[in-house]
């Protein structure tokens, strides 16, 4: 059926390093990396959350977003409070400086999608989107 390059698992991961490789190289120039990125982006869509619920909603395990968002913190994208309904629970807020540069940064990535997406069609990416969906939700 498959050869061994087209295998599901192969496929899915040079397109994502292909991807995240782009992506890299234009988040330099932020001096940021793609998953610091990911974690202001976050931020930049739903504020004020618990590190837990940061690290759910993006899938990572908490001491990573924890890792990540001391870096986020010293570069002053995301500062920390605590929560006042639970001294136990850290939120976490982005900052005006975060919320500027993910703005800065965004049709950047819009770019690097569209020219991910030469020859394709609009119906073709949104079934493209329903699939890889659909994959990840097989696969939860």
């Amino acid at each position: 059926m498959n050869t061994r390059n087209d295998e599901l698992g192969l496929l899915l991961s040079r397109t994502y390093l292909s991807l995240k490789r782009e992506t890299s190289r234009m988040l330099q120039q932020f001096e940021l990396t793609p998953e610091q990125f990911s974690l202001v982006a976050e931020l930049d869509k739903q504020d004020d959350v618990t590190q837990k619920e940061l690290a759910d909603v993006t899938e990572r395990e908490q001491t990573t977003v924890t890792k990540i968002v001391d870096k986020l913190v010293k570069k002053g994208l995301v500062s920390r409070r605590h929560d006042p309904h639970d001294r136990r629970a850290i939120r976490l807020l982005i900052t005006d400086a975060g919320r500027q540069l993910v703005c800065e940064i965004i049709p950047k990535v819009d770019e690097i999608e569209t020219n991910a997406y030469q020859g394709f069609h609009q119906e073709d990416i949104k079934t493209l989107h329903t699939l890889i969906r659909k994959l990840h939700q097989n696969l939860q």
